[in-house]
């Protein structure tokens, strides 16, 4: 079969390699579209460790082979016995592992999927939405882990498509939104998607735009641009004991002397958020297919990648599908 594999930074190859043989607890799944996020562009740039031979992506659905069912892949596997799975997060588990990071992921004509981790898609929403998935349970694990009050300034740093989403849900929860970001195509995006400020951080310095909207920071920070700039941003952004969430990336040096009894914290999605996003998908109240600006076959993953890679394309989502 066909596969998206990772030979080493700036090479990824399509390539013939083993069809999967799934065990008893899990089901082959052929591939129908999956999208490339920015944990693959870290990989692909050699920004981030991946072993060499491994099939990448961890956001995609497909078609289960024994019944035909239409499923989106929940890329996480836990044991379901450890402390953490024991208490309701499977996605903390100790044993963890993440498809297309840790093991093979899911660019790949058929994958061998734990039951568990198949969530049925409703008929009203299309593989090219169900395909983008992942970061609506991700933008609906974080907004819920912050617990917005109603008019809380939440400020988003990165608007790209995790960013573009948590500016979605976060409208959802009656929050305002200052959406920040280097370009303005993107910026576009977060006023449509109901950004109360957007801020272009090659123009303006958001530090202080913020605190002029805010007067004593923002209620909230959620980085979602995946650099260590933004991360250490985000204690000059947000108020005392404020929340910050660090979404895109984690690294770097936070000056915590800047703020006081603020919460920081690292998240992940879920596998009891797939459901929720794929009502708000089914429902219209959440946009993906706007996100969509590229499409490329299974076969043609190397010009996909590139695609993403490259700022003057101006890249949000890249679909990739049969």
């Amino acid at each position: 079969m066909k596969a998206a594999v990772y030979k080493c930074p700036k090479n990824i190859k399509v390539e013939d390699i083993a069809k999967p043989q799934p065990s008893a607890k899990e089901k082959l799944v052929q591939f129908k579209a999956g999208s490339i996020c920015g944990t693959d562009l870290h990989y692909y740039r050699g920004e981030w460790n991946i072993k060499i031979g491994q099939v990448i992506g961890h956001n995609a659905c497909g078609i289960t082979s024994d019944t035909g069912e239409r499923v989106a892949m929940y890329p996480i596997t836990y044991c379901g016995s450890c402390y953490y799975c024991l208490r309701g997060s499977p996605h903390l588990c100790e044993k963890v592992k993440v498809m297309g990071m840790d093991c093979d992921g899911f660019f790949a004509e058929f994958a061998a999927v734990p039951t568990e981790n198949l969530i049925p898609i409703p008929a009203n929403v299309s593989d090219e939405e169900a395909a983008i998935l992942e970061p609506v349970g991700l933008a609906i694990h974080t907004l819920n882990f912050l617990e917005p009050k109603l008019s809380d300034w939440i400020t988003i740093l990165g608007q790209g498509p995790i960013g573009l989403l948590m500016t979605q849900v976060a409208k959802l929860k009656g929050s305002r939104v200052i959406a920040i970001d280097l370009q303005d195509y993107r910026l576009k995006l977060s006023e449509k998607y109901g950004a109360d400020v957007c801020v272009n951080a090659r123009e303006e310095d958001p530090v202080k735009r913020v605190k002029e909207i805010t007067r004593i920071g923002s209620d909230m920070v959620i980085e979602a641009a995946g650099v260590k700039q933004t991360v250490e941003q985000t204690p000059f952004l947000v108020r005392g004991a404020g929340k910050v969430a660090l979404v895109g990336a984690s690294s770097g040096y936070l000056a915590l002397g800047n703020v006081a009894e603020a919460l920081f914290f690292c998240t992940c999605s879920s596998p009891f958020d797939y459901p929720m996003a794929l009502d708000l998908l089914s429902k219209k109240l959440v946009d993906v297919k706007g996100l969509i600006t590229h499409k490329f076959k299974l076969v043609d993953f190397e010009q996909a990648i590139q695609t993403a890679d490259n700022i003057a394309e101006k890249p949000i989502k890249v679909v990739v599908t049969t």
